[in-house]
C-alpha cells in the first residue's frame, strides 16, 4: 500500500476522490484494471491512494457499520475494535460518564462509538495521519461537534474528563505481544494516569498473563459471535471487584466469584461455555446457573439432565458417548445419519481437521450436522456425539 500523508488524507477527503471511492464500492476490484483506469485521471500517488482506500473500505465493513463513508489506515484498521464491541463498551462501560477521553484514538473506532452514545469525546492521537483520518471520519458521520481531536501525546496533556479509554499498541519489534510492559504505552504509564482520573478502562489482548495486572485492577472479557475479542482492565471507579464476561451480540453478562466444584458423568445435554466465560474463570458459576456440572475439573465442558437456553454457552443433545475410538465414532455418525461432522476438542491430542477427513466415509449426503467432542474425563480419552439444540 502507498504510504499515507496528511496531504493524502486531505485529497481523499475531497469530493472528487470521494466520488471515485463511491464508484469503486461494489463489483470486482481487480488491481491492474482499477489502477490503470484511475491513472488516466489522477497521478500515480493519487490513484494508489484511492485504490488502497477502496480495498480498506471493503475490509472495514466487518468492523465499521458505515465503512463506505470513512477513511482508513491498514494497521490502525487491524487494531480497531469491532463495531458491536465498541458500541457495547461505550454504552455499558462508559454509560455514566459524559466526558470521555480516547487515548491513542487511531482512526476513531472507539471515539466514534463514544460520540454516537452521546459522550463528549477528547480523542488524542500522536500520529498526524491517523489524527487527520479521525477528523475526516468524525465529520463524515456528523459527529465532529462531539469529538475534539488533539494531535499529540496524552502523557503531556492535562485531561479534563471524567473517564478515559486506552487501546495500547500491542506490537513489539514487528510482532504481536501480550506482555503488558511491552505495549505502547506500557501499562505502567496507564496505571499512573489512573491515579489522576476517576475511571479508566484499558483494552488488552485476551491472552494476557493475568498475574501481570496490578493489584486492585478489575478485569473482564468480551466475545462477539463466539470469538473472544478482548480483555478489558478497569481502574478507579471501573476497578470491578469481580471478574466478568460479556457475550455479544446478545449483550449477556456474567460476573461474580467462581462457584463450587461439581463434576459428574455425561448427562442428557452437553454445553460448551462461551470463550469469554472460560477466560474469565466463570465456568463453574455458569454451571450453577444451568444446573449443570463439569465432566472433569480441568475441562471447560458441562453436562446437565435438562436443557437450558442461554447466550453464555452453546448446547447439544447427547446422542452417544464413550471412550474415544475412531471406528466407534464412525459407527455413531452412520447410525444417526450425519451429513456433516464438526470435531471439537479440549485436552485431546487428536487434530480435529484430520479426524473430520477420516470420518467422511461415515457421512450421508443430506443428513444433519452433528458435533463430536473429544476430551479427557478422569484421565481417559472420551468422545461425546451431540446434535445442536
Amino acid at each position: 500500500m502507498r504510504r499515507l500523508t496528511p496531504e493524502a488524507v486531505r485529497f481523499l477527503s475531497g469530493p472528487a476522490a470521494q466520488a471515485e471511492l463511491a464508484a469503486l464500492a461494489e463489483g470486482p476490484l481487480d488491481p491492474l484494471t482499477a489502477v490503470a483506469a484511475l491513472r488516466k485521471r489522477w497521478s500515480a500517488n493519487e490513484a494508489a491512494w484511492i485504490y488502497d482506500q477502496a480495498r480498506l473500505r471493503r475490509r472495514a465493513r466487518a468492523k465499521f457499520p458505515h465503512a463506505e463513508a470513512l477513511l482508513f489506515e491498514a494497521e490502525a484498521l487491524e487494531q480497531a475494535s469491532a463495531g458491536p464491541v465498541a458500541r457495547w463498551r461505550a454504552e455499558r462501560v462508559f454509560g455514566p460518564y459524559a466526558r470521555v477521553a480516547d487515548l491513542g484514538a487511531g482512526i476513531g473506532g472507539d471515539a466514534l462509538a463514544l460520540a454516537a452514545a452521546g459522550k463528549q469525546v477528547l480523542a488524542v492521537e500522536r500520529d498526524p495521519v491517523r489524527a487527520a483520518l479521525l477528523e475526516h471520519n468524525a465529520a463524515a458521520l456528523g459527529l465532529a461537534e462531539r469529538i475534539k481531536v488533539v494531535h499529540g501525546d496524552w502523557r503531556a496533556l492535562e485531561l479534563d474528563v471524567e473517564a478515559a479509554f486506552a487501546d495500547p499498541a500491542r506490537r513489539s519489534g514487528g510482532r504481536r505481544t501480550v506482555r503488558l510492559g511491552a505495549m505502547e504505552p506500557p501499562l505502567a504509564d496507564l496505571e499512573r494516569l489512573a491515579g489522576r482520573l476517576p475511571a479508566l478502562a484499558v483494552k488488552l489482548a485476551p491472552a494476557l498473563d493475568k498475574a501481570e495486572l496490578p493489584a486492585g485492577a478489575g478485569l473482564g472479557f468480551v466475545s462477539l459471535a463466539g470469538e473472544l475479542k478482548e480483555a478489558l482492565a478497569g481502574f478507579g471507579e471501573l476497578a470491578w471487584a469481580e471478574p466478568w464476561a460479556a457475550v455479544l451480540p446478545a449483550g449477556a453478562r456474567l460476573s461474580g466469584p467462581e462457584g463450587p466444584e461439581r463434576t459428574g458423568p455425561v448427562g442428557a445435554y452437553f454445553y460448551e461455555p462461551d470463550p469469554a466465560v472460560i477466560r474469565a474463570g466463570l465456568v463453574r458459576r455458569l454451571a450453577a446457573g444451568l444446573d449443570a456440572w463439569q465432566l472433569d475439573p480441568q475441562v471447560a465442558y458441562l453436562s446437565a439432565d435438562a436443557p437450558r437456553s442461554t447466550p453464555l454457552a452453546r448446547g447439544w443433545r447427547v446422542l452417544k458417548h464413550g471412550p474415544f475410538r475412531q471406528k466407534a465414532a464412525a459407527a455413531w455418525l452412520a447410525a444417526h445419519g450425519a451429513g456433516r461432522v464438526e470435531v471439537k476438542r479440549r485436552r485431546s491430542p487428536v487434530e480435529p481437521a484430520a479426524l473430520e477427513k477420516k470420518l467422511k466415509a461415515a457421512l450421508t449426503g443430506g443428513g444433519p450436522t452433528l458435533t463430536l467432542f473429544l476430551t479427557r474425563i478422569a484421565g481417559r480419552h472420551w468422545a461425546v456425539l451431540g446434535r445442536p439444540l
